[in-house]
């Protein structure tokens, strides 16, 4: 680019003096016409002569108005070239990515949406316990790893990181802030106010246009923005572990189908406890997923959502080394999260059809008509929570997800194109 322009110029020179020698040379014929029509007599000669003449007149008009300099040269491929509106990358920023109206948003929906939960749980947990109450005397066992630290776990897990992602997202705030505010009053010759009114007054303004600015409004703010956090991640952690809950049920009707494999003589009353049992789970996640199968569809959303942003603002230039650490955490944690809960979701069909090979080697002698009716439901039904009907939660549905995020990202891309390439907007804008 740099070693291009003074081409372009001297280009642009050159052009402009052949056209100037161009227009002279025009001039010398138009008065040699003149000359030419008024050695001509009578009424011709002298209406051909004003012509030339106003035309003489109009070419040197037209060459004393042109600029010969080349120092005035204004070229298309400069002039054509605007200033960057970053009041318009701001405004399309702001339109793009609304996150943090869409967070509120889905956290005001998996509060309506718990609530709506909670008044249909106890009749749900009686049913469940009743039927669970089964599982807990033999010929069931309890399994290696109980059901107990199946659940503790994974709770952990998604608490310690959710508080870590949490707290690097406040540190990235803080940090940005005082880098800001520092360098602004610097480069004005101000003094920097560093101080939490003001990180609250510049981080939550649009909440202290309705509200009156004080401390404890502050505090309260600070509050309600962990508590959204914590039912942000709550969706993702309450689907797992109701997903461990069921998965481990079925676990057990597969290990004790399992040990039957080699035992000859199998009574038919056993497969048609077995198939009953299995059937009641089958009634039981049919009740679980009537009730979870809306904040199944909301966690799904959310998931898609924020990993196609958080992917977004990764490829996207930031301004300090704590954003970059942050926005690489927060995307990883996501993507950890997401499939978790689709891995632990799935599980519940893993284990309802795990079984099923077993029962399709069953030998003639144990062969009966309740073992082809367990192969036929088996087989044929689809054991798994759902999203409303729309989608079921099983392996499958993981490699779709990934595709469908990798095409919105690079729909997105393609079109965050124009603004990645005008760079950040001035830190004190």
């Amino acid at each position: 680019m740099i070693t291009a322009f003074p081409t372009v110029i001297s280009f642009g020179s050159v052009t402009s003096k052949f056209q100037h020698t161009f227009n002279f040379s025009q001039t010398q014929a138009l008065l040699l016409s003149v000359k030419t029509a008024s050695d001509m007599e009578g009424h011709t000669g002298w209406k051909l002569q004003h012509i030339f003449h106003r035309k003489v007149k109009q070419q040197e008009e037209n060459i004393s108005t042109k600029p010969t300099d080349d120092t005035e040269l204004n070229f298309n491929i400069v002039s054509n070239e605007k200033p960057t509106d970053y009041a318009q990358i701001e405004t399309f920023h702001r339109a793009v990515y609304p996150v943090g109206l869409v967070f509120f948003t889905f956290v005001q929906c998996a509060c309506i949406l718990f609530i709506n939960l909670a008044r249909r749980w106890p009749p749900l947990i009686r049913y469940w316990t009743r039927l669970e109450l089964i599982f807990t005397k033999p010929p069931y066992e309890v399994l290696q790893n109980n059901l107990i630290n199946r659940v503790r776990l994974p709770a952990l897990i998604i608490v310690a990181l959710s508080v870590g992602e949490h707290a690097l997202y406040q540190s990235s705030a803080i940090v940005g802030f005082e880098k800001r505010i520092k360098y602004c009053a610097k480069a004005n010759h101000t003094t920097a106010d560093t101080s939490f009114d003001n990180y609250m007054l510049h981080n939550y303004d649009y909440v202290f246009e309705v509200m009156p600015q004080s401390r404890i409004i502050a505090v309260f703010i600070l509050l309600i923005n962990g508590m959204c956090t914590f039912i942000w991640n709550y969706m993702d952690l309450f689907i797992m572990i109701v997903s461990k809950g069921l998965a481990y049920r079925f676990e057990q009707i597969s290990m004790r189908i399992r040990k039957l494999e080699h035992e000859n003589n199998v009574a038919e009353s056993t497969f048609i406890e077995i198939r009953e049992h299995y059937v009641r789970m089958c009634e039981l996640l049919e009740r679980v997923d009537n009730a979870l199968s809306s904040i199944i569809l909301l966690s799904c959303m959310n998931n898609l959502y924020f990993i196609c942003c958080q992917l977004l603002n990764i490829f996207n230039k930031l301004r300090w080394p704590i954003n970059y650490v942050y926005f690489w955490y927060s995307t990883l944690y996501l993507v950890g999260r997401t499939a978790c809960v689709f891995l632990t979701a799935a599980t519940i069909n893993d284990e309802a059809n795990n079984a099923l090979g077993v029962l399709r080697r069953v030998s003639n002698r144990n062969w009966c008509v309740e073992v082809e009716r367990l192969i036929f439901q088996m087989s044929t039904q689809t054991v798994a929570l759902s999203g409303k009907k729309f989608y079921f939660l099983t392996r499958r549905l993981l490699f779709g997800m990934a595709g469908t995020i990798v095409t919105y990202e690079l729909v997105l891309l393609q079109f965050d194109e124009p603004n990645r390439r005008k760079g950040l907007l001035p830190l004190c804008a």
